[in-house]
């Protein structure tokens, strides 16, 4: 999924995944790696050695938080810390940070959090930025979930939600 700011400037690519096992991780690895991924995100409870994937120079972050639910505070700042730094390290102008984020199936934590980003860093509204993560993941996030992403307030100024400047998929 990619996001893009006002001038179409590419600010973030997201990956959305299941959690690889032992056995699929290799396979996982390659795969970000073509990518380009330089972070990989977990957001459910650890099923693999993390030290695998960043022996390739992919740092792994554990944000975990329950299945079913809306992303708690310390999930939501860790999450946009991250981003803030992802966007600190680009280095050559027209580059962008691919970001990775799995949960147990890739259709409720992970797309959660795709979403926000959407709407913090593209001014995309709630639903707008829901309908974006599940043309790529169907029966990505739940009512619950939803609920909670149309009441929250971006931090970002500028992130008005009107619509004007939303991400596009590819």
């Amino acid at each position: 999924i990619d996001c893009k700011d006002d001038k179409d400037n590419m600010i973030f690519r997201f990956v959305i995944l299941d959690a690889p096992s032992p056995s699929t991780l290799p396979v996982y690895v390659r795969e970000l790696q073509k990518l380009k991924v330089r972070d990989l995100v977990r957001v459910c409870g650890q099923t693999y050695k993390h030290d695998i994937v960043e022996k390739v120079g992919i740092r792994v972050h554990g944000f975990p938080f329950d299945d079913g639910a809306p992303p708690p505070q310390n999930v939501i700042d860790s999450w946009l810390n991250l981003l803030e730094d992802a966007r600190q390290d680009v280095r050559t102008p027209g580059d962008f940070p691919t970001i990775a984020v799995h949960c147990v199936a890739g259709l409720g934590r992970a797309p959660i959090l795709v979403a926000l980003a959407l709407v913090e860093y593209s001014k995309c509204p709630p639903l707008d930025a829901i309908g974006l993560v599940r043309a790529k993941r169907k029966g990505a996030v739940n009512q619950v979930q939803l609920n909670w992403l149309t009441r929250y307030k971006p931090r970002k100024s500028g992130s008005s939600g009107d619509g004007k400047d939303c991400c596009v998929i590819m």
